[in-house]
């Protein structure tokens, strides 16, 4: 029972937490947010986050919701723009943190890398760079000619320019919010471990939860598409004995199940069948028909 009311403990603070990082962008973009429309959106963008490939439905989902809560879209732009320049240094860090706890040897490996490989590798690093630069140029050609929208454009660039002019702290309270949200995620699975008796260390509960909630990220299927499941049945989060299926399912319940649920409803609730369904599409590449 404590283990459960611990892990519902943690689901909260991780939504208020991403209520205060969204507050805290609009207000910085010059707007204002109730909380009940922070907490709602955020839960349209888990819930398509979920259900969508590497998890691109979650900040349209969330776009949608600031623009539902009476937010201009160039406002909305520049409040997810602040929010990622916050997030993404912390996953940087906690990318880095993964690597070090997984692979403690990493920089005798990358050191003996360096010695064996040269010419081969300076190429394939000098072809990526070349490859980012023609992307960027080709961005640039389209946007000069006319196959991207003036407005969209025009919005784009306000944002952008919102972002760059955010005062540091404000990023810097975005990180640690960021932080904060991301440890109360990890932290459910020993929280449902509490008081199991042989159960696996902190750390490797720890580190392994927060690596398999990432995961979707990069696995294109949506939730993981079952390799999530199957990471953790190999004890990639610890060894749980005959209760390993039972935690899995706890685990997943309280990560993944419960605040999606609870978006699809909101997100039912507020824009209907239709408007839902277009946003979980995102991501699977199918054409949209031609309305006649």
């Amino acid at each position: 029972m404590i283990g459960h009311l611990l892990a519902l403990a943690l689901l909260a603070l991780d939504c208020l937490v991403r209520a205060w990082r969204i507050q805290l962008a609009v207000w910085t973009a010059g707007a204002r947010l109730a909380f009940n429309d922070a907490v709602r959106l955020n839960l349209y963008g888990e819930a398509a986050s979920q259900l969508t490939p590497n998890r691109l439905g979650g900040e349209p989902a969330r776009f949608l919701g600031l623009t539902e809560a009476g937010l201009r879209p160039v406002t909305g732009l520049v409040a997810i723009g602040l929010e990622v320049a916050g997030e993404w240094p912390v996953f940087l860090v906690l990318a880095a943190a993964l690597i070090a706890y997984y692979v403690p040897d990493w920089h005798i490996a990358a050191t003996a890398w360096l010695r064996r490989h040269r010419a081969r590798e300076l190429v394939t690093v000098e072809l990526a760079a070349l490859s980012v630069l023609l992307a960027v140029y080709l961005l640039q050609r389209l946007v000069r000619s006319g196959m991207i929208r003036h407005r969209v454009r025009r919005q784009w660039r306000v944002a952008l320019a919102h972002v760059r002019r955010a005062p540091w702290w404000v990023l810097g309270a975005g990180g640690l919010l960021t932080v904060v949200s991301v440890a109360a995620r990890a932290l459910v699975l020993p929280a449902l471990a509490w008081g199991l008796h042989g159960r696996p260390p902190f750390a490797q509960m720890f580190y392994g939860a927060l690596a398999l909630l990432h995961a979707p990220l990069v696995v294109p299927l949506p939730s993981g598409g079952g390799g999530l499941e199957v990471a953790f049945l190999q004890g990639f989060a610890g060894d749980f004995g005959a209760r390993q299926v039972t935690m899995l399912l706890l685990w997943r319940f309280y990560t993944a199940v419960l605040l999606t649920a609870l978006g699809v409803i909101a997100l039912l609730k507020s824009l209907g069948l239709r408007a839902a369904m277009e946003l979980f599409k995102i991501g699977w590449g199918g054409r949209r028909r031609t309305e006649r």
